[in-house]
């Protein structure tokens, strides 16, 4: 847990908080059977959402009546089996206890005006700061920002909020008719696009975590919930699954589609061609600085529309012109609204990573945008490759050379972005050390200096399994990374 501020919390409170916001105590249900409500109560409310998805698969595949009611019968003893049974008096002993440790740690909190935030880096890490200051930081956040801008506010009351999700809807829809009206999209598309008013939709809403640096000063991230239940989800989800195949078969030459990807594709060339890793070979990063929040519309627009009329890509798409598929976007993009204490906001620029959109756009833009790299790694026959906002590559010429197209790419740029860069003998990148050393690859696993060592990752959902993986992923990267026995035995 990194402290930020003087507390009074005991070594066992503190003990207990270092073990991360992944921490799950054990049997939180059988402890909250203990107030007004019953284990039986509990596990049938638990129980209704595996019943809801079983009723529609049932109903998607017609599954026999007499094979449904037997297989829902045993899924429910299971549920029953796993959870109805009573706790041994030393899990139960411990589940209490860690029940009164966090109520008494909610207490001081709320005493001293503290706040417990998880940290930005996505990792197993608690930040405890004052809550007057992480506040007054994610309102300056805000206020300061050229990537929103205030279209609303709300009072708080249910009826206010579902005024301006209303108002929301009926602007899209209308954007959507008039579309219809022009013939670019057909009645099918029409009614596939348009926004049920009797749908449970709601906007997602922005908070903040902390970010810190080596003095510990810190600064606030923003982060959104759920794109799951807003109103451009459904149309930017169906842009996302018709682009990005296309996408994918258009791009895969230059992308990494992940860390291992990378390593696997960097040891091929290494071993393939030889004759071009020489002992003057350079190796060289980059990366777009805040590149998700910053761009431009129009910038992403641009690009979207290079690449649909590309004679690769033209006409492979479902019954929709170009010009559809790039005003459907437009409308996403200068639909993308959230809420933050009280008022409504809606994105100038940029767009968050949680709707599916949002990176295949950027994507996109970057594709076009290193061209003129491309062309200059293919006469020279060198590694390229790029993972979201960040490229790699070798370099047999002057380093001069390469930071004048470095220069001139940036200059390529969106106004709002930043692009910063690496060259020398040896770089890291997704989390690999690279190293020319006289003309043999050397690569590992990169550790960075500032961060805690054998700190977990942050997971989001079942953290208990995704940390099994993890475990496993970690030794698998080890083995793809380290091209020594003893960095790989360092590593394991």
């Amino acid at each position: 847990m990194i402290q930020d501020t003087p507390h009074r919390l005991s070594r066992e409170q503190v003990k207990f908080l270092n073990r991360g916001p992944t921490y799950v105590s054990p049997c939180h249900i059988h402890i909250l059977s203990k107030s007004s409500i019953t284990l039986a109560q509990i596990v049938t409310k638990q129980m209704a959402p595996l019943q809801r998805e079983l009723t529609k698969l049932f109903t998607k595949y017609s599954v026999d009546l007499s094979r449904q009611m037997n297989f829902e019968k045993d899924i429910q003893q299971s549920f029953n089996d796993s959870f109805l049974r009573s706790m041994p008096d030393v899990l139960e002993e411990r589940a209490l206890y860690e029940k009164q440790l966090i109520q008494s740690i909610q207490y001081h909190l709320k005493k001293d005006q503290l706040i417990l935030r998880r940290t930005a880096d996505e990792m197993n890490t608690y930040y405890l700061g004052r809550f007057d200051e992480f506040n007054q930081k994610s309102d300056e956040y805000v206020e300061n920002s050229t990537c929103y801008e205030l279209i609303g506010t709300i009072d708080g009351t249910h009826t206010e909020q579902q005024q301006q999700l209303h108002e929301i809807i009926i602007s899209i829809n209308s954007q959507l008719e008039k579309l219809y009206q022009r013939k670019l999209i057909n009645k099918d598309h029409l009614t596939k696009f348009s926004i049920d008013k009797r749908l449970n939709l709601k906007l997602p809403y922005l908070y903040f975590l902390p970010e810190t640096n080596e003095d510990v000063h810190m600064s606030v991230q923003p982060r959104f919930s759920s794109y799951q239940h807003s109103p451009i989800q459904r149309l930017a989800q169906y842009l996302d699954q018709l682009l990005r195949p296309l996408f994918y078969h258009f791009s895969r030459s230059t992308t990494f589609l992940n860390s291992g990807d990378f390593m696997q594709k960097l040891q091929h060339y290494y071993t393939h061609t030889t004759n071009l890793f020489l002992p003057e070979t350079h190796v060289a990063t980059f990366k777009i600085h805040d590149l998700y929040a910053k761009i431009s519309h129009t910038a992403l627009l641009d690009a979207l529309h290079i690449f649909l009329v590309n004679p690769l890509i033209t006409g492979r798409y479902q019954r929709l012109p170009d010009d559809a598929i790039v005003e459907l976007t437009t409308l996403v993009l200068k639909n993308n609204t959230f809420t933050y204490n009280g008022k409504a906001y809606r994105f100038i620029k940029g767009s968050p990573l949680n709707l599916p959109l949002t990176e295949l756009l950027a994507s996109i833009y970057l594709h076009h945008w290193q061209v003129p790299l491309v062309r200059n790694v293919r006469v020279r026959d060198v590694f390229y490759g790029r993972y979201n906002d960040m490229g790699f590559l070798t370099w047999n010429a002057s380093i001069e050379e390469l930071q004048k197209i470095f220069d001139e790419l940036e200059q390529g740029l969106d106004s709002n972005l930043q692009m910063a860069t690496f060259i020398g003998s040896d770089v890291h990148f997704l989390h690999a050390f690279i190293e020319n050393q006289k003309g043999r690859l050397y690569t590992r696993v990169y550790h960075d200096s500032i961060s805690q060592p054998f700190l977990l990752p942050y997971a989001h959902s079942h953290p208990r399994l995704f940390h099994r993986q993890w475990f496993r992923a970690a030794l698998i990267r080890a083995g793809q990374y380290c091209s020594s026995f003893e960095d790989f035995e360092e590593e394991r």
